[in-house]
C-alpha cells in the first residue's frame, strides 16, 4: 500500500472485503459473548455494504449501540479499519470506483492454492514444477473458455427477451444476470438518477436502473455499447500490437480483427448464420474441379418478372428466389451485400443499429415519429423458424435504414418502385446499386438489372428530412430517373 501511494498516487487501491471480515469475526468472538455475537456481525457487514455516506453514518452509530459494552471490539473495528481505510472496501465509497465486482482477492488465492496443490511439495525441479505450471494454466483456461461456450450458445429464460436482443451471445452471462436483477428495480426507480444512484454503472460499468428506465420507456433494446468491454471479452485471444509481425508473408491482423469484430457483435442468431456461412463457402471450396464446368442454369423466373412494370422488365437479367419465411427481405438484403441468403439476421441486427446510430437518431426521431417503436419492434425476433406478418421487410421504413446503414442505393421494384438514396451522405460514383422486387403481395426477390438501368422516384419523406449534401444523390442519377418519368407515362 504504501509503494502504491508513491508510485501510483492516483490511483484508488482497495482492500480485500473478505480478509477484513474475517479478521473481525476473529475479534469479535474474543470480546463479544456468544448470544451476541451473530447479531454484532449482521451490524458489521450492513456497515460495510452501506450504499451512501448517509447510511453508512447510520449503520455505524447502530453498531456502536450495540457494542456499548465492548469497547474493545468497537476500538479496533473503528481505529484500525474505518477511520484509516473505510474509503478502501466500504460500499459508500468504493461503488464509485470501477472494480467490475472484484472487491476481494479471493480468486487469486483460489488460484494459487490449486498450483500449490499440483506441485505437491517445495522439492520438485524445474520440470516438475513446470509441468505443475503448465497443467494448472491449461485447467484454468479450459474452464473460462467452457464459460465464454455458454455465453455464446446458452440462453437464460431471463434473457430471452427482445429487450437483450443485442447482448446475447455478445455478453457474459454473469453480466446479463446483473441488469437482469437491476431491471427490477426500474419499477420503483423510473429514470430518476437520484433516486437509482447509479451504481451498477459506475463500479460495474453496466447499465443501471435509471438508465434501463429510459430504454424501456423508448421502447430500445439494451444497446451493446453500454456495456462495459470487460463483458464483451468473450476470447482468451490476445490482439497483436499495431505493426508488429505475425511472421507471415501475408498479414491478415487487419481483416481477421474486423472479422472477429463483426461476430462479437452479432447475437446468438447471428452467429450461427455467419458460421453457417462461413462452413458452406468452406463446403464450396472443397468440391472437386469438374463441378466449375456445370452448366450455370438460367435464375430468370417469369412468374415474378410479369409482375413488374411493363418499362422496366427489358432492363432485368434475372431475378433470385429466396425461402419464404417470413424473413425474405432480410435475405435478399443479406445476399446482395455479401452476406449470404442465411446472413438475414446479421441484417436485423445491423439496421436495428442503425436505428439508435447516435449520428442520426435525430432523423428517425423525425423521420418514423410516433412509428419509431413500431420500426425498431419489427426487426427484433426471439427465434428461428417461421416470422409473423409484423416482422416481415416493409417499405418505405426499412429502405431508409438499408440506404443509410450500407451507405448504398436500393431501388424497390413493385407497387409503388421508389429508389432510396443515403440521407446523411453525399454521392459517389463507385456506389453499390441494391435492387429488390416485391412479388406475390407478400415476398421479396432479389433482382439483378442491366448496368444503368432507369431509377424509380424518391419518397417525399427522404425529399424532406435528407441532409442538404445528401442532395447530390438526386444530381448524380439525374438522367437515370429521367429515363424512367419519359419511359412511365409511354409505356404505363
Amino acid at each position: 500500500m504504501k509503494a502504491i501511494e508513491v508510485v501510483f498516487p492516483n490511483s484508488i487501491n482497495l482492500l480485500c472485503r473478505f480478509h477484513i471480515n474475517k479478521n473481525v469475526g476473529a475479534k469479535c468472538k474474543q470480546h463479544v459473548v456468544n448470544d451476541l455475537q451473530k447479531t454484532i456481525d449482521t451490524l458489521w457487514m450492513e456497515v460495510v455494504w452501506a450504499s451512501d455516506e448517509v447510511e453508512y453514518g447510520q449503520r455505524l452509530h447502530q453498531l456502536e449501540q450495540a457494542c456499548v459494552d465492548y469497547s474493545g471490539f468497537i476500538n479496533y473495528v473503528k481505529d484500525t479499519w474505518l477511520t484509516p481505510h473505510r474509503h478502501r472496501f466500504v460500499g459508500a465509497w468504493i461503488n464509485r470506483v470501477l472494480h467490475l465486482g472484484n472487491t476481494t482477492t479471493n480468486q487469486v488465492e483460489s488460484a494459487h492454492w490449486k498450483l500449490k496443490q499440483m506441485l505437491g511439495n517445495s522439492i520438485g525441479d524445474m520440470v516438475k514444477c513446470w509441468e505443475a505450471m503448465n497443467n494448472n494454466l491449461r485447467l484454468q483456461l479450459g474452464n473460462i473458455r467452457a464459460s465464454f461456450q455458454k455465453s455464446f450458445y446458452e440462453v437464460e429464460n431471463a434473457h430471452v427477451s427482445p429487450f437483450y436482443g443485442y447482448l446475447r451471445g455478445s455478453v457474459s452471462r454473469a453480466a446479463l444476470r446483473r441488469i437482469a436483477e437491476e431491471l427490477l428495480r426500474v419499477d420503483y426507480v423510473g429514470t430518476n438518477r437520484q433516486i437509482c444512484g447509479c451504481t451498477l454503472r459506475t463500479s460495474y460499468g453496466l447499465p443501471c436502473a435509471c438508465e434501463l428506465g429510459r430504454y424501456r420507456v423508448g421502447g430500445i433494446p439494451i444497446p451493446i455499447d453500454a456495456v462495459h468491454v470487460h463483458w464483451r471479452k468473450l476470447t482468451m485471444e490476445v490482439e497483436l500490437e499495431k505493426g508488429e509481425d505475425d511472421g507471415s508473408e501475408v498479414d491478415m491482423t487487419a481483416a481477421m480483427d474486423e472479422l472477429w469484430r463483426r461476430f462479437r457483435s452479432l447475437d446468438v442468431v447471428g452467429k450461427r448464420a455467419l458460421r453457417s456461412r462461413a462452413s458452406q463457402s468452406s463446403q464450396r471450396q472443397s468440391q472437386p474441379s469438374q463441378t466449375s464446368k456445370k452448366i450455370k442454369l438460367s435464375k430468370k423466373q417469369p412468374q415474378f418478372i410479369v409482375q413488374f412494370p411493363n418499362h422496366i422488365r427489358s432492363y432485368i437479367e434475372d431475378v433470385v428466389n429466396v425461402e419464404s419465411d417470413g424473413n425474405c427481405g432480410f435475405r435478399v438484403i443479406a445476399s446482395l451485400h455479401g452476406y449470404g441468403e442465411d446472413g438475414w439476421s446479421m441484417v436485423r441486427r445491423e439496421l436495428g443499429l442503425e436505428l439508435i446510430d447516435k449520428d442520426r437518431s435525430t432523423l428517425y426521431d423525425k423521420l418514423f415519429s410516433n412509428r419509431l417503436s413500431a420500426v425498431r419492434e419489427s426487426l427484433m425476433i426471439e427465434s428461428f423458424g417461421s416470422q409473423p406478418p409484423e416482422k416481415w421487410m416493409s417499405l418505405p421504413d426499412m429502405g431508409y435504414l438499408i440506404a443509410n446503414r450500407y451507405n448504398v442505393v436500393l431501388v424497390c421494384l413493385g407497387n409503388p418502385c421508389i429508389t432510396f438514396f443515403p440521407m446523411t451522405s453525399s454521392h459517389s460514383p463507385n456506389v453499390s446499386i441494391y435492387c429488390i422486387g416485391f412479388v406475390n403481395q407478400n415476398h421479396w426477390v432479389q433482382v439483378n438489372m442491366k448496368e444503368g438501368f432507369p431509377l424509380p422516384p424518391v419518397t417525399l419523406d427522404w425529399k424532406k428530412f435528407r441532409s442538404h449534401i445528401a442532395t447530390t444523390w438526386m444530381l448524380g442519377f439525374a438522367g437515370r430517373m429521367q429515363h424512367w418519368q419519359l419511359l412511365t407515362p409511354v409505356l404505363a
